[in-house]
């Protein structure tokens, strides 16, 4: 005979009446999906598709962690120096790239970013003369991934040329260029500040005399001026505190003599009366600016003798010239006439 089955029956105390129960939480059916007595029931749920998606899967793998596991890629690197002692200074360095060949996954090769990669030789050590760098990877900046292996560098090694670097005081010279306008001239011409700090390799600043500003041209200029000015170019790597100077110039007329050969001398306030000029002609030389006498030409009446307050008689004359402002006779050839005035008639 068979005995029923106890159950264990929870009854409510009088008065009190069971509470409703909510929705389930989603949450709480995934997890009740995944209890073990039904694992075995999912896996056999489209078990064909599971095994497609479980394959493919695999092949993606293997494809990125296997076979691009050899892939090749080549990057051109810069180099640049740091860590140079500040007396130092390099003359000579490495100007063309370094050729890095690197191999590893390619999808870790395709996120190298070949314009941040540089060679970085440390000079930390550096003394004067010329330098043989042996290249290693640990001198490639930003470090490569870890999965990444460098192949080969080419070149593998480098040579610097370091010299001292000097630093001493040169004066400037101003550097000009052209004629001012015809009939000037330049003066003088100063710089301020007239010396500046010249830095550079030891064996170009030591034998530096003399520093020029660029030209400055002067074609053509009838006043002074000033004006600032770059420092002309001393050599490479060699620099200027500060890099400009005020340049002040200054332009003044230039004076010139010119001879006027056999020119008519004419007599005025000779009145009504007859006279008579011996010689009638003269060489006459005129001094004054250049840019007046360049193309002067003398009028008729010009050059001349003067017969007023002269009685009749023979008289001993100078000539004269009637010229502009600026100008003067400085010599005349005769240095008298004679003049021969009749009485009056």
């Amino acid at each position: 005979m068979r005995l029923p089955a106890l159950r264990i029956v929870r009854r409510t105390p009088p008065g009190d009446t069971p509470s409703p129960q909510g929705p389930t939480p989603p949450w709480w059916r995934v997890i009740d999906r995944l209890r073990p007595r039904d694992v075995g029931a999912a896996l056999r749920h489209n078990r064909g598709l599971k095994i497609i998606s479980l394959l493919l899967a695999f092949f993606l793998w293997y494809s990125i962690n296997v076979s691009e596991r050899d892939a090749e890629r080549v990057l051109e690197l810069p180099v640049v120096v740091r860590k140079l002692p500040g007396d130092l200074i390099v003359v000579s360095a490495p100007d063309r790239t370094v050729t890095a060949t690197l191999r590893g996954p390619r999808t870790i090769l395709d996120g190298v970013d070949e314009q941040r990669g540089r060679v970085a030789l440390d000079l930390l050590a550096a003394t004067p003369g010329e330098m043989r760098i042996e290249l290693t990877p640990d001198m490639i900046r930003p470090d490569l991934p870890r999965r990444l292996k460098l192949v080969r560098l080419e070149p593998q090694r480098l040579k610097v040329q370091v010299e001292r670097l000097l630093r001493r005081r040169v004066p400037v010279r101003a550097e000009l260029a052209g004629a001012p306008a015809l009939g000037y001239m330049t003066a003088e011409s100063s710089v301020r500040p007239a010396e500046v700090e010249v830095a550079g390799p030891k064996s170009k600043v030591e034998d530096l005399k003399e520093v020029r500003t660029e030209a400055i041209d002067m074609q053509g200029l009838e006043h002074g001026f000033q004006r600032n000015a770059l420092l002309a170019w001393a050599g490479d790597l060699v620099s200027f505190t500060p890099d400009h100077v005020l340049v002040s110039v200054s332009v003044e007329e230039v004076s010139v003599s010119r001879e006027f050969k056999d020119v008519p001398v004419r007599v005025v306030n000779g009145g009504d009366r007859r006279v008579i000029l011996e010689p009638a002609r003269a060489d006459v030389t005129l001094s004054g600016p250049q840019r007046i006498l360049h193309n002067l030409k003398l009028d008729d009446g010009a050059i001349f003798v003067d017969a007023d307050d002269l009685g009749p008689g023979s008289h001993r004359v100078k000539v004269q010239a009637t010229l502009p402002a600026t100008l003067e006779v400085t010599r005349r050839r005769p240095e008298q006439h004679t003049l021969v005035i009749a009485g009056d008639s």
